[in-house]
C-alpha cells in the first residue's frame, strides 16, 4: 500500500551543520522541506523506497541491498554519523521480483552501506520528524531511459504489498540556472527547471518524455528520472508543489503526492499545512507570511478566490489537550487562504486561555482547520446534533461558539451548557440559537 511520494532536493549546504548560516540563502527550500516533514510526521511508512541518482549505478534500476544503512556528511565537514537505519532486505527482494520482468534490476549487496548525500540530505528531515527512520530500500534510476523511469513509477503504483510504502524521489534539477552556478551557466537551465516544475504542477509527464537529449545535457540535471518516477506513481492524482528556487545556480524543487485513499478531503492536508506554515513563519520572523509566498507553497483557486470562515485549532500531540483555538463565524478576509493565515497566528499567539506558542513546542502540536458553512438560526435545541452541527448561543452582546464533534460533548444539553459558559451566560434560556456545519481538515488520521 502506497501512502505518499515526494520529490526532494539534496544540496548538503541546506543542512545547518554544513551550511553554517549559508543555508538561509535557500529559505524557500528550507520551508519546503520543513513543511514536507511536518505534513508527513504522522505518515511514517513501514518501508521507505529511496531513489537516489548518486547511489551506486548500473544498467536499469540499481538496488543496494544492505543489512544496515548509515547516514553521514563527513565529506562536507560534519563529523560522525547522523543516523542509522536497517535495510529492508525482504521488502527489496519482493519489489525486485515484481519489477524484474519489466525492467533490468541489478543488485549489489553489503552488510553496512554508507548512504550518499542525495539520500542523507532529505532523510535528515524525516529522521528529525519521525525520531527514527523505517527500513530503507535504496535504488538508483540513472540507468533507466526517460520512458522507463516513468514506467517504473507506473509499475510501483501496481505493486501490492502487506506493508505500507512511501517514495522519496531525490533529485536536484538544473545545475546551470544562473551565471554563478558551479557547473557553468546555460540559458537552457532555467527553461529545463520551468518545464519540470510545470509538468509536476499539471501532473503531465509528456513534455518531459519528449525532451531532446541534447537539451537535457545542456541543463546539467540529476533529478529528471526521479521526477518521472514520481509522476508515474501518482497517476492522474494531483502532486502539490511545495517550493522551487535556484539560490546557488542549482534548481531545487520539493513536491508531495499523497495517495487519495489516505487523504481526508479534497484539500488533503493543505489547509492545516498552510496554518502550520503561517504559525512557523510568524514565530521565526515576527511577521505574517506574505500572501504571494503562501500561494506558491499552497496553490489552488479554491483557497485564494473563495471567501469562507474558518477556525484553526491546536492540540498537544502527546495527550490531545487543547493548545489554542481561534476562528471567525463569517469571512473577514478576501479568501479562505488569507482567513487561515490570520486565524492560525491568532490561535497560536492570541487565545486568552493560553500562553503564546513557542517555536520549540510547535513540532509537538497538531493543527486542524474547520471550514464553516453559513450559520442558520434555529427555533430550539431539537434542531441540534452535537456530532453534526456546531452551535452559537447569543444574548445581547454576549456570544458563545462551540464546534461540532468534540471529545466529551455527547449530547445537546452538554453542547449548549459549554457554549453558554463561553458566552458568560448561566444557560441558553432566552438566548438566540444558531447552528452551522464544518468541513474538518486534519494533519493526520486523528486529531
Amino acid at each position: 500500500m502506497w501512502l505518499w511520494g515526494c520529490l526532494a532536493p539534496h544540496p548538503p549546504i541546506i543542512v545547518p551543520e554544513v551550511g553554517r548560516g549559508r543555508e538561509r540563502e535557500a529559505s524557500a527550500t528550507l520551508k519546503g522541506m520543513q513543511d514536507l516533514a511536518e505534513r508527513l510526521r504522522d505518515k511514517r511508512p513501514e518501508v521507505l523506497l529511496v531513489l537516489s541518482p548518486h547511489a551506486p549505478f548500473g544498467d536499469g534500476l540499481m538496488f543496494v541491498d544492505a543489512l544496515r544503512f548509515e547516514g553521514g556528511l563527513q565529506k562536507f565537514g560534519v563529523d560522525g554519523t547522523l543516523f542509522e537505519t536497517p535495510g529492508g532486505c525482504d521488502a527489496s527482494h519482493d519489489l525486485v521480483d515484481f519489477l524484474k520482468s519489466s525492467i533490468p534490476v541489478p543488485r549489489w549487496g553489503t552488510e553496512t552501506f554508507q548512504l550518499d548525500h542525495a539520500s542523507v540530505v532529505p532523510l535528515t528531515w524525516f529522521h528529525k520528524a519521525w525520531g527514527n527512520l523505517p527500513p530503507l530500500v535504496l535504488a538508483n534510476p540513472i540507468g533507466l531511459g526517460l520512458q522507463a523511469a516513468f514506467s517504473l513509477g507506473k509499475l510501483l503504483s501496481e505493486f501490492k504489498d502487506f506493508r505500507s510504502w512511501a517514495l522519496l524521489a531525490s533529485g536536484d534539477l538544473s545545475h546551470r540556472v544562473t551565471p554563478e552556478a558551479p557547473a557553468g551557466y546555460h540559458p537552457d537551465g532555467s527553461r529545463f527547471d520551468a518545464l519540470v516544475m510545470e509538468s509536476i504542477r499539471r501532473n503531465d509527464a509528456q513534455a518531459l518524455l519528449d525532451l531532446d537529449p541534447a537539451f537535457i545535457d545542456r541543463a546539467g540535471e540529476c533529478g529528471l528520472r526521479s521526477a518521472l518516477a514520481l509522476l508515474g506513481l501518482a497517476g492522474k492524482n494531483p502532486i502539490e508543489v511545495l517550493s522551487y528556487e535556484a539560490p546557488f545556480g542549482v534548481g531545487y524543487g520539493t513536491a508531495l503526492w499523497e495517495c487519495p485513499g489516505n487523504t481526508e478531503n479534497k484539500y488533503g492536508a493543505r489547509l492545516p499545512g498552510l496554518a502550520r506554515a503561517s504559525i512557523r513563519h510568524y514565530l521565526e520572523t515576527g511577521r505574517r507570511l506574505a500572501e504571494d509566498e503562501a500561494k506558491s507553497l499552497y496553490p489552488g483557486h479554491e483557497l485564494w478566490e473563495a471567501r469562507q470562515a474558518c477556525f484553526v485549532s491546536l492540540k498537544n500531540r502527546t495527550d490531545g489537550s487543547l493548545r489554542g483555538c481561534i476562528g471567525t463565524l463569517e469571512p473577514t478576509c478576501p479568501s479562505l487562504g488569507e482567513e487561515i493565515l490570520q486565524n492560525a497566528i491568532s490561535s497560536a499567539m492570541r487565545d486568552p486561555r493560553f500562553e503564546p506558542v513557542t517555536l520549540s513546542e510547535l513540532p509537538g502540536i497538531t493543527v486542524s482547520v474547520d471550514v464553516l458553512g453559513s450559520p442558520e438560526r434555529i427555533s430550539g435545541p431539537e434542531s441540534l446534533d452535537p456530532r453534526r452541527y456546531g452551535v452559537i448561543v447569543e444574548k445581547g452582546n454576549r456570544r458563545g461558539v462551540l464546534l461540532p464533534d468534540l471529545e466529551g460533548i455527547d449530547n445537546v444539553e452538554e453542547q449548549l451548557a459549554v457554549a453558554s459558559r463561553k458566552a458568560g451566560l448561566p444557560g441558553p434560556d432566552g438566548a438566540d440559537l444558531w447552528r452551522f456545519t464544518v468541513d474538518r481538515h486534519l494533519e493526520s488520521g486523528k486529531q
